[in-house]
């Protein structure tokens, strides 16, 4: 009797959660709970990983670019999905400031840190000493998880990983811990330029980029998309316009009723709350526009002041609108380079370049949040049951932080379904 109660309780259940979004919390929350249905507006899963395949080169990302081996849920998913992946490699980095080079990175090794050091002092060993401890704490909340735990929102969450007494100003952060002046303008806003197209960011996404500067990167042959397994996930592509709230506690999405709704995308499209208060008087985080670019052609030593032959990937630090030419090929398309340009805005490549084609372009109206914003909420439970995952985008946006959050969601769900179960009995 007992096993008849506990499977119709589970047959019953499995309608009973909805996931707005199929980007990467979106399909790691559905992967979690395989009876979870998903809404994606678009054709297809992805979100905001985004690749293009153009003949002759391996696949170019546009959105979620690369993970590091620490990043276990990624390492994970790639594992079970028997995925390739490769170390991206940056080449000849040049960092560009007011026409001059500021930073030229060697092949050797050796020169490199010799360089640095010359430059800099001892400011890139402390700040390795940093991300190194970063790392290290950051294992916290795996192991936490991992046990069904969870949190109840983001200041549990830094508290787990030892980051809740740090302001969230990162430069203020910087010049505490004694990070000079110059490496933070010429090395460290470079970093910042290049991953999310902005330099003035709070201490978490600072901490974060810092970390993938000082470590290896990696992405998936074919592209990163493939961390979404489409086939398994149970979605429904159209477009998700209201959310209702019922008066006993449900959620009506269309013409079906959910226990648990989980929004796994930008609350700033175009969704609609009813009677969901805290959606209704919500703060939106504001995101920053990148344009993103494939490109033939040849740079112009004009425009940039310096000498880009021979030089792989070039950071601008004083361009109001580009930020970074990374070459991804030579003379692979009609005999030109092939270079991914990314600005803040409509890029004018006329000047960029002597001569070009555009091969691609990407623009994303909300790449990432403006980090300069203090977190204007650390909550990610807006109503009982109701949740938004993207939260976690106030203080960091990457694929690992937002599978973590899909991981705690799922754990409180599970956690309370199996409480409801027990009562049922």
């Amino acid at each position: 009797m007992i096993f008849i109660l506990n499977l119709l309780s589970t047959l019953a259940y499995a309608q009973r959660v909805a996931i707005v979004g199929c980007g990467i919390g979106g399909a790691t929350l559905s992967q979690l709970i395989p009876s979870a249905v998903v809404y994606e507006s678009y054709y297809q899963c992805g979100g905001r990983i985004n690749h293009v395949l153009i003949p002759g080169l391996s696949a170019l990302e546009f959105g979620a670019t690369f993970f590091i081996k620490e990043n276990e849920y990624v390492l994970k998913q790639i594992e079970q999905r028997n995925l390739e992946y490769y170390k991206r490699d940056l080449g000849k980095l040049a960092i560009v400031k007011n026409k001059q080079f500021v930073l030229q990175k060697a092949d050797s090794d050796i020169i490199n840190i010799l360089k640095m050091v010359y430059n800099y002092g001892l400011s890139p060993k402390r700040m390795k000493d940093i991300t190194d401890q970063v790392l290290v704490n950051f294992k916290s909340i795996y192991t936490f998880l991992e046990s069904g735990q969870h949190y109840n929102n983001l200041n549990e969450f830094l508290q787990i990983i030892k980051l809740n007494d740090i302001k969230m100003n990162f430069t203020e952060y910087l010049n505490e811990n004694g990070i000079d002046q110059q490496f933070q303008e010429e090395f460290v806003d470079a970093i910042l330029l290049a991953i999310y197209n902005q330099k003035d960011v709070n201490t978490i996404a600072g901490l974060i980029t810092m970390v993938a500067a000082f470590n290896d990167a990696y992405s998936i042959k074919g592209g990163n998309r493939q961390l979404i397994d489409e086939e398994k996930i149970n979605v429904i592509h159209s477009k998700v316009d209201m959310i209702h709230r019922l008066q006993n506690g449900k959620y009506k999405i269309f013409n079906d009723e959910y226990d648990y709704v989980v929004v796994a995308t930008l609350v700033n499209l175009d969704i609609s709350f009813d009677n969901i208060r805290e959606m209704n008087n919500f703060q939106y985080v504001k995101y920053q526009s990148t344009y993103v670019y494939v490109v033939a052609g040849k740079i112009s030593q004009k425009y940039l002041g310096v000498n880009p032959e021979d030089l792989n990937t070039i950071i601008i630090l004083d361009d109001a609108n580009l930020t970074e030419l990374k070459q991804e090929c030579v003379k692979c398309f009609q005999g030109w380079n092939v270079y991914k340009v990314q600005g803040r805005s409509e890029l004018q490549l006329d000047q960029i370049f002597e001569t070009h084609q555009i091969v691609y372009k990407k623009v994303w109206d909300a790449a990432y949040p403006q980090f300069s914003q203090n977190l204007l909420k650390t909550e990610f439970e807006y109503e009982k049951n109701f949740f938004y995952l993207n939260s976690i985008e106030g203080l960091a946006s990457c694929m690992e932080l937002i599978m973590i959050q899909a991981k705690n969601i799922a754990n409180i769900i599970k956690e309370r379904h199996n409480l409801l179960m027990h009562e049922d009995l």
